[in-house]
């Protein structure tokens, strides 16, 4: 089985379409949710997903319209691990084709308020806009990531920063999931937020060692 994004602007967006046994068709949004978005971007190598537009925002869907309904957590690596529910083709009219808009994959980093670029909160740009990440799930293997993105040696410490008062930047992610061997933050899980937790947030923080050569 394999996946792809059709009729986007990028490479990583657009309409999701499926290959069933050699034939490719696009996927029914009748199930299709930001988990399940979420996993196809990460396994696409193209970042975070960003949004999940229906009622056919990238065309109306080309014939057969597959009906299968994946039910991931957000956290696997391909819709193929996800648990899923194989309903064939009936029953999902055109227009109704799932979709998703992904981040990119090259997501720019820095870390604000440290004493060097090698050290404090992290930030994210997305879609040309710098946001905080929650310390949700946040350890040292995501700070390595980061630091090894920053080309800034390894990571010395990862820790939690109080979330900055009324005016800052807003919230773009959290609940990141790195290995510690990736290449960059695009290449780990992560959710985005749909509002401000509640009570008393913390954001990623990490102090590398210095900048590399």
């Amino acid at each position: 089985t394999g996946f792809r994004l059709v009729n986007g602007s990028t490479e990583c967006a657009g309409r999701v379409e499926l290959e069933v046994r050699g034939t490719w068709g696009s996927l029914c949004d009748t199930s299709w949710d930001m988990p399940d978005a979420q996993v196809l971007c990460h396994h696409l190598g193209c970042g975070f997903a960003a949004s999940v537009p229906h009622r056919g925002y990238f065309g109306t869907g080309s014939s057969p319209l597959w009906r299968d309904m994946f039910h991931c957590s957000g956290t696997e690596s391909h819709l193929g691990e996800c648990p899923a529910t194989a309903l064939g083709t009936p029953t999902c009219s055109l227009g109704h084709a799932a979709a998703v808009n992904c981040s990119g994959g090259a997501e720019p980093l820095r870390l604000v308020d440290g004493e060097s670029r090698c050290d404090g909160r992290l930030e994210v740009s997305l879609h040309g806009a710098w946001g905080r990440v929650l310390a949700q799930q946040w350890d040292a293997s995501g700070a390595n990531v980061v630091c090894r993105q920053l080309r800034c040696g390894t990571v010395q410490k990862a820790y939690t920063a109080p979330v900055p008062g009324p005016g800052s930047i807003p919230l773009v992610l959290s609940g990141l999931r790195c290995v510690g061997t990736e290449a960059r933050l695009a290449q780990c899980n992560a959710t985005l937020p749909s509002a401000a937790p509640p009570g008393r947030a913390e954001e990623a923080a990490v102090v590398c060692s210095g900048e590399c050569a």
